[in-house]
């Protein structure tokens, strides 16, 4: 992973100079404290102390004989490109977030302390090896690319090889004391040997962290979950755990709060740290599953750990053990930290990395243990539940933490956040902006004031009213609603529409009338005006430069087997401009900016412009010139943007992804080009339905709302696929919102059931279409079915597809 997302210049470093600044520290030895951009090798002399912290070493670190090295990466990161070498030393060791290039090898080292690693967050690229030390060596929660090898240490003490992901073999030999795991199992590619062998529980089984034949203890009662030790994450301190009676809609349940890694950041003085929360039924009402509960926008609280998971929330009531954690930082904490706001953590090199990966991973380990503590066993399934950024975290899971979760639900995932908040929404409310400016008959344009010390924000929607939004509906829905077969207020048949409607060209019908959508002449309250109606086909096909060329952002170039880091528009679909649809987010209402400022505008400034410039306007972003002004990378996209989920497919673990078509935020077509490169990768679309499902769900807007079926249980299909190989096909959502839709018949319920179908099939109505049992039977979800489209010739990228998946095709053909 890079872990190096951007670091702010205003922070003088010890060495003296700015890191990553055009003035380099020029360092060849350390006996002392070395931070900064080292372009060199490092030597530790004979007998001296180095401790390298906050620094990027572009060499090799060679620590000489007696010298003592540690590499600190708890307060911030710290990486060195080549290897670390430590012969004849006293002891070497990283901790925190340290990124090793090559190999990491420790021996003949003569101090009786521990020597080697303790995570999370070390990355050793190579291979780590300890060998004839005095002392023991400890490999604690990191990821090692190659082999690990303890042998001949003589040490009294025992080694400990516990919660490594391990690319290579696990090799333990002659070593006086055996190697422990006590904080865990591994996660082993090749294989064990000697000391550390399969058969002394050195590799994890499952997706439990408890070693495998240890027995059961009793149950830890709640009030000590206090005073547990030995947490598989290092700095973890549990805060509270309380017995709570049950409420009419929550069972009686044991909730533990903790933090990990509490800190003061050197960057601007604000607290830090991954507060987490598990909620654990009683033992007697416990299904022997863990569900981690998903973040939403940039997180910054600890949501109560009861499961929301669709419409099985709470999902502690039907059994669930629920854990839940805030991202790496407390708004709150931010906001008392003299004049900074929620963004804030942006700025700060390790806030990044918790919120984009390393909180949810560390909560999760220290939710398995304490389950374990609790029941006197660890869970026998995980899931991961979670839309918007907790679909994103979903899919971080998938492709850096495989091992952890036998199931994920991944909703509306915001996977490529540059791509949105750096281009996708900045673009779209650009256009509105643009529209505003471009309509003389407005007045001028109102801001208001956002969060110091961001730019004011702008009042759009005298730009697009709702009675101009309802227009575009009204001719988007007489254009495509029946392309399906039946005119229901929604549009089932997607890639027709896309095909078919054309807004400048779209007509609808009125009063017996038919009315152009645009305007031939004068802008009037039947109409749209040219500059409207470009304004929306701009939002439609994303972001462009000024010669029309598409963009990528940068970030997502450099992710390892990266996804196609195209910044996508949004498709025209039934829920498009519906209230909780791109009006809210890029149009605004008539007292507020658009809601993208917030969830993205402001956000860009913080983490997608580089260097941050929170007080830079980003409606004065330049889609042609600024470009080079993205950050070109951030783990806030390289942790989710890989196309590799291999490991993931191999260890038999399924993943379900949903995305609504009318998605303001993270556009469905992302989504699509995600999910069809993945399959693509693993044999095709019909290959990767043995572990993949894809629900496109029309008329939804973000993880809900819109004329849609909005309501949903995903984790009981994903139970059943997991742990009794039922894979899931159509899933019977409802919703509420079907009120007020052009040409539904009288009489159409309000309130509906539906299939939602695994993508590429689409819905379609088979119920009665005349009678007593029509509209109503347009609510009832037996009165839909499920199809393969067979014209591909309609289908344009991404939605055209060569297989279809096999058992689950008619012979409807509604295109």
């Amino acid at each position: 992973m890079q872990k190096f997302a951007h670091l702010p210049s205003a922070l003088v470093l010890a060495a003296g100079t700015f890191f990553g600044g055009a003035s380099a520290v020029w360092a060849t030895s350390c006996s002392g404290t070395l931070s900064g951009t080292v372009n060199d090798d490092v030597t530790v002399p004979r007998n001296s102390t180095c401790t390298i912290q906050y620094a990027a070493v572009a060499g090799d670190v060679r620590v000489e004989q007696g010298a003592t090295l540690l590499v600190e990466g708890y307060l911030e990161p710290s990486s060195i490109r080549g290897s670390v070498q430590a012969h004849n030393c006293a002891s070497a060791f990283l901790r925190g977030n340290v990124t090793v290039g090559g190999n990491f090898e420790i021996r003949n080292c003569t101090d009786s302390a521990a020597s080697g690693f303790q995570g999370p967050g070390v990355v050793i690229n190579g291979s780590f090896q300890c060998q004839d030390n005095q002392g023991p060596c400890d490999a604690w929660l990191g990821k090692v690319g190659g082999s690990v090898r303890l042998r001949d240490s003589s040490s009294n003490a025992a080694s400990d090889i516990s919660l490594v992901d391990v690319g290579g073999d696990i090799k333990c030999e002659h070593n006086k004391v055996a190697p422990t795991h006590n904080h865990g199992p591994n996660w082993v590619g090749g294989h064990l040997h000697g000391q550390c062998s399969s058969s002394q529980g050195f590799a994890a089984v499952g997706t439990s962290i408890v070693a495998p034949g240890t027995s059961p203890s009793p149950g830890t009662a709640c009030a000590n979950l206090m005073f547990l030790t030995n947490f598989p994450v290092p700095n973890t301190v549990i805060t509270s755990a309380t017995d709570t009676p049950a409420t009419s809609t929550l069972p009686e349940r044991c909730i533990v709060n903790g933090i990990v890694n509490s800190r003061i950041s050197p960057v601007d003085g604000c607290g830090l740290g991954d507060s987490f929360q598990v909620q654990l039924p009683l033992a007697s009402a416990w299904n022997g599953r863990l569900m981690l509960q998903g973040g939403g926008g940039t997180e910054g609280s600890v949501p109560a750990a009861t499961g929301s998971a669709g419409t099985l929330s709470p999902a502690i009531a039907h059994g669930f053990a629920v854990a839940s954690q805030d991202g790496g930082h407390e708004n709150l904490l931010l906001k008392l930290c003299g004049t900074k706001n929620n963004n804030e953590f942006f700025l700060d090199p390790e806030g990044v990395i918790d919120n984009s990966y390393q909180s949810i991973q560390v909560t999760t380990l220290n939710a398995k243990y304490l389950v374990d503590a609790y029941y006197g066993q660890g869970p026998n399934h995980s899931y991961w539940v979670g839309c918007s950024t907790g679909g994103r975290q979903g899919m971080v899971m998938s492709q850096n933490f495989p091992q952890y979760f036998d199931g994920i639900v991944a909703g509306d995932p915001v996977y490529e956040l540059e791509d949105l908040q750096g281009l996708t929404e900045l673009w779209s409310v650009q256009q509105i902006f643009n529209l505003y400016n471009a309509t003389p008959s407005l007045a001028p344009i109102t801001y208001v004031p956002g969060p110091s010390p961001e730019a004011p924000q702008a009042i759009l929607y005298p730009a697009f009213p709702t009675s101009d939004q309802a227009l575009f509906t009204t001719a988007i829905l007489q254009a495509c609603d029946a392309l399906d077969g039946v005119a229901d207020g929604v549009i089932d048949n997607l890639p027709a529409c896309q095909a078919k409607f054309d807004p400048a060209t779209a007509t609808y019908v009125s009063g017996g009338t038919t009315l152009p959508l645009q305007c031939p002449g004068v802008k009037n309250s039947t109409c749209l005006s040219p500059e409207q109606i470009q304004a929306v086909k701009n939002i439609n096909q994303g972001p462009r430069t000024n010669s029309g060329q598409p963009i990528q952002a940068p970030a997502g170039k450099v992710a390892p087997d990266h996804s196609d880091p195209t910044a996508q528009g949004y498709a025209y679909d039934g829920g498009w401009m519906a209230a909780a649809g791109i009006p809210a987010r890029t149009i605004g209402s008539p007292t507020s900016p658009p809601g993208d400022y917030g969830l993205g505008l402001t956000i860009a400034t913080y983490a997608f412009i580089s260097p941050p410039d929170p007080t830079f306007d980003p409606l004065t972003f330049n889609f042609t010139t600024d470009l080079g002004r993205l950050n070109p990378s951030t783990p806030e996209v390289t942790a989710s943007t890989s196309l590799d989920i291999s490991r993931f497919i191999n260890y038999g673990h399924k993943i379900i992804w949903y995305h609504g078509l009318s998605d303001p935020g993270p556009p469905v077509l992302g989504t699509l080009v995600y999910y069809n490169a993945m399959a693509n990768q693993n044999g095709g679309l019909e290959a990767a339905q043995s572990f993949s499902r894809f629900y496109a769900i029309p008329n939804m807007n973000h993880c809900g709302g819109g004329p849609s079926t909005d309501q949903f249980d995903m984790l009981t299909p994903l139970v059943q696929w997991v742990e009794n190989g039922v894979p899931p096909g159509p899933i019977v959502a409802s919703g509420t919102n079907f009120t007020g839709l052009w040409q539904v018949p009288a009489g159409a319920p309000t309130t509906r059931s539906r299939p939602v179908c695994p993508y590429p099939q689409q819905a379609r109505y088979i119920g009665p279409t005349s009678g007593a049992n029509f509209p109503s039977g347009l609510g009832v979800a037996a009165n839909y079915t499920c199809i393969a489209p067979r014209h591909d010739h309609e289908h344009r990228p991404p939605f055209r597809e060569d297989t279809q998946p096999s058992g689950r095709d008619d012979d409807r053909d509604d295109d």
